[in-house]
């Protein structure tokens, strides 16, 4: 299929905005095939962007546009969101949003709850403005140079933050064994994480304002 722009993957949905609408009631293969046409037409606009159709609610539904965290793809969700013509019972929003504190995943054979994890503020040295975020996460039955545990714990931290704070914030993170008493070794428990991602912002901000007086 050609490249296409964003007002022509627009007009697409238009046209099939009922059908996605109402694909709840579609047949099997009308459902899959229809999805598999709205991959292939978002693919044609950006092949790094992903959707995800939400459930049908009093308000109609909501479609989320991921990049998958990859800052490459980033201004091509915020162009298509951003673009957005008006639409009747469709929110359209750009990128995984944050969800709070009590998250659960699973992956690979992980299952990790937000309840059991701590995390430690770290300090980048090559980060002179100290811009992005350092973290330790602490959780029982570590693995050594294990990747999939790794992706798990980013997994758990981009559920608990959003996507683009995630991938815009997080410089550097790594993960450890649970201390005994993680409090005393001066671990927060993970629950805790937004909060401490809006005071981080706060920070920037309050820093940026009185750079530009």
């Amino acid at each position: 299929m050609r490249k296409i722009n964003v007002d022509e993957f627009w007009n697409w949905f238009i046209s099939k905005s009922e059908f996605l609408m109402d694909i709840d009631n579609l047949k099997e293969e009308e459902s899959e095939r229809l999805l598999d046409e709205f991959s292939e037409v978002l693919g044609s606009y950006s092949e790094g962007i992903s959707f995800d159709i939400g459930d049908l609610g009093s308000e109609g539904r909501k479609i989320v546009f991921s990049a998958e965290g990859d800052q490459d793809y980033f201004e091509n969700v915020i162009e298509l969101c951003q673009s957005t013509p008006v639409l009747d019972f469709w929110d359209i929003i750009a990128f995984k949003q944050p969800k709070g504190g009590k998250v659960k995943i699973t992956f690979e054979g992980y299952s990790l709850n937000s309840r059991d994890l701590w995390f430690m503020p770290l300090e980048n040295e090559d980060d002179d403005d100290y811009d992005l975020i350092g973290l330790r996460v602490a959780l029982k039955g570590y693995r050594q140079d294990d990747e999939d545990q790794l992706i798990a714990v980013y997994s758990l931290i981009e559920e608990i933050i959003g996507e683009y704070d995630c991938a815009t914030l997080l410089g550097y993170f790594d993960i450890c064994e649970l201390p005994e008493n993680p409090e005393q070794e001066e671990f927060i428990p993970l629950t805790e994480l937004q909060e401490y991602v809006d005071w981080h912002i706060n920070l920037i901000e309050g820093r940026n304002e009185r750079k530009d007086r």
